[in-house]
């Protein structure tokens, strides 16, 4: 009697064991994927050449701060409840970021799983534009994005863009004759700066504008700006935002067609490729094994 009960007491010891051991792992994996990184796969060509689809991304969160809700079941929300550890620094131009697509049914709203993965082009407060297919930044003197792309995209006249290019914000092609070629300047807004708006400016901004006051703008018929029908004279930016785009100029869906990413957005900074699967034949890619971005 008394073994049986020596070998039930080590079994309940190695069980207990065990299930702590259990309970460490799955802690210190959710607070990795909380506070440190986490993997995303990259589910299309518009990062090309840099990332590819299937590529799987190390994301840094330390360098910007992790994201953490103030309630679980804001998640849910369409309205981003957050708040952002310290980081090692701002993100910075050219990095590439992941981060929460920003716009649902023409508004800036919240969906936790909807994620995309850019290269962040313009900060708060710079002014970003496109010149016969090349970025161009007042506050940034360097190459922006991927040279050898831009360089074929400059070779490409203006006729030869997919239709889709002609549809860059703000969408009034009348006012704003922009392209994915040719756009801008467009300053980038940054928390605490001042617009005085009129008819013109107001197309640029009215999304964020509506997503930081809660109100609906138009324009009346003598072009005064009205929020909820009330003159709207001036704003005062509550938030930071950036503009990104994909380094596959051609063929990617970004800040160009849909405007600017709240810093709450944001996610972290891509750090490097641990592993690709080729979505197409679902093999391991072995080149793009602990590739650097």
């Amino acid at each position: 009697m008394k073994d049986i009960i020596r070998h039930l007491n080590k079994a309940i010891d190695i069980f207990l064991y065990i299930s702590c051991a259990v309970i460490f792992l799955v802690v210190t994996h959710y607070i990795i994927r909380i506070f440190i990184t986490d993997q995303f796969v990259i589910p299309s060509d518009s990062m090309m050449p840099t990332m590819q689809a299937g590529d799987r991304v190390w994301v840094n969160k330390l360098i910007v701060g992790a994201r953490i809700y103030n309630d679980i079941d804001s998640i849910k929300s369409s309205t981003l409840q957050s708040w952002r550890t310290r980081g090692i620094r701002k993100a910075n131009r050219n990095d590439i970021l992941i981060f929460n697509y920003p716009t649902n049914n023409k508004k800036i709203a919240f969906k936790i799983n909807y994620v995309y993965a850019k290269r962040c082009v313009a900060l708060p407060g710079d002014s970003i534009s496109a010149v016969d297919g090349y970025y161009k930044n007042n506050n940034h003197k360097g190459i922006l994005g991927n040279k050898s792309v831009q360089d074929k995209f400059s070779r490409i006249s203006e006729e030869e863009l997919p239709r889709k290019g002609k549809y860059t914000i703000p969408r009034s092609y009348e006012k704003f004759p922009w392209t994915i070629k040719n756009f801008g300047p467009i300053y980038v807004p940054r928390k605490g700066d001042v617009i005085h708006l009129n008819a013109d400016n107001i197309l640029l901004y009215s999304t964020i504008i509506e997503f930081e006051t809660g109100t609906r703008i138009s324009i009346s018929t003598e072009g005064e700006v009205l929020a909820d029908g009330t003159p709207l004279e001036y704003h005062i930016f509550t938030h930071n935002y950036y503009f990104t785009c994909g380094d596959n100029v051609m063929n990617s869906r970004d800040s160009r067609y849909w405007g600017f990413v709240p810093e709450e957005y944001i996610v972290g900074v891509v750090d490097f490729i641990p592993y690709s699967i080729d979505k197409n034949t679902n093999e391991l890619r072995w080149n793009r094994i602990l590739k650097s971005i």
